[in-house]
């Protein structure tokens, strides 16, 4: 009797609606690699969670709690545990020939691909775990705590990607100069904070790397770093006075950032990543771009199920106009620079373009094979003032 006095009550009519509470899936924004003895992944919401498998003020714990208090818990967080690992030894050279000569033997062979087996197991281990989850949802990626192998090792494989971010930090900055060739790596350095005593401990703690990204988070693609971004949550600046311009001017040498009183405030120093003449905001601006490409047109798959993209113009057409459309939207968020004429005068549209090729004009295999081929966008990006000089004339 009781189940049928308490039980939902229909009206007449042709809809029939039940409801479901479930709780909003947030995407996590940053993935923190720790070392473990299993590898494997959890995505935590806020630090009560992190709290049940990381010990109060351990490396992870702390970042965690610098990350989830700049985003104001607004992201998840993705925890990567990778533990050790080890590669087949490293192939040996083949079509080995020995020439003698007056001075012995002139020895050619064929130069053996290395597969990473020289590299430490925690290194092979951190590169093996990313590469099974790197498409988990992080944008951008750190380390709980910093190894320099293991750093290296993430920086070289997140700049083999098509999108991802990693952002090494450490407190000793000459381990952060040799990462000259990788745009898609950020260098963030500040002096060590001992935060072991309790005074410290719940002040400032060494996350500037985490407490970044946090802050990061929700920001539009092209957004100012430089100058602009502070507040760093649980992040010490550099000596408001020890910390002079030349140590700037050393740091920017090998473009590392740094967190710095810019007047009054505490602010970011540099938008740089590793490679020269690389910034943030233009790696953040790219991603976006393939990211939203790579949605848009797997949705027109499922949008036309029923009946498939036809292998004909109007399919062509549908496909690149979903590309062309994330360019559009791309230049509306200032990712895209405006077009310039002869006279290098702005021309009111973005520089962007995208070309493809009809059907008809592709070989018959791709037909056969059900491919797009031909394909190629190409865009310039949009830049940003970070620096004003002024020439200043005093008439006495």
């Amino acid at each position: 009797m009781a189940n049928a006095l308490f039980s939902t009550v229909n009206r007449i009519s042709p809809v029939h609606i039940s409801n479901q509470y479930v709780t909003e899936t947030i995407a996590p924004f940053m993935g923190m690699l720790v070392k473990g003895t299993t590898q494997g992944i959890r995505v935590y919401s806020d630090l009560d969670a992190v709290a049940e498998d990381f010990e109060l003020y351990s490396p992870f714990w702390k970042k965690a709690r610098a990350y989830f208090a700049a985003n104001g818990d607004a992201s998840n967080l993705l925890a990567l545990t990778f533990a050790p690992g080890t590669l087949e030894a490293a192939p040996t050279p083949s079509n080995v020939t020995a020439t003698p000569t007056k001075d012995g033997a002139l020895i050619k062979a064929t130069e053996a691909t290395s597969n990473g087996s020289e590299l430490s197991a925690d290194a092979i281990g951190a590169v093996t775990a990313l590469k099974k989850y790197y498409f988990a949802g992080p944008q951008f990626w750190i380390l709980a705590e910093f190894d320099d192998e293991v750093s290296h090792a993430i920086s070289n494989f997140v700049e083999l990607q098509n999108t991802g971010v990693y952002v090494a930090y450490s407190t000793d900055a000459t381990k952060l100069q040799t990462y000259a060739d990788n745009k898609k790596t950020q260098l963030l350095t500040l002096p060590e904070v001992d935060d072991s005593t309790v005074e410290m401990q719940d002040q400032y703690n060494n996350v500037f790397d985490a407490a970044y990204v946090g802050a990061m988070y929700g920001r539009k693609p092209h957004s100012a770093t430089k100058y602009a971004l502070g507040d760093l949550p649980y992040t010490q600046p550099q000596d408001r006075y020890e910390f002079t311009p030349d140590d700037q001017a050393e740091l920017d040498k090998y473009n590392i950032v740094t967190y710095a009183y810019v007047l009054d405030l505490p602010l970011l120093t540099s938008s740089r990543t590793a490679a020269e003449n690389m910034h943030i905001d233009i790696i953040l601006g790219w991603d976006w771009i393939q990211n939203s490409i790579n949605a848009r047109v797997a949705n027109l798959f499922v949008q036309n199920a029923k009946q498939g993209i036809p292998y004909s113009e109007v399919g062509f057409n549908s496909i690149a106009n979903a590309i062309k459309g994330v360019f559009i939207d791309a230049a509306d968020l200032d990712i895209i620079a405006p077009a310039v004429d002869a006279n290098g005068l702005e021309t009111g549209k973005p520089d962007y373009q995208v070309d493809f090729v009809q059907p008809g004009q592709l070989p018959k295999s791709y037909e056969t094979k059900r491919e797009m081929r031909g394909v190629n966008t190409k865009y310039h990006p949009m830049g940003m003032v970070e620096d004003v000089y002024i020439e200043n004339t005093i008439v006495m």
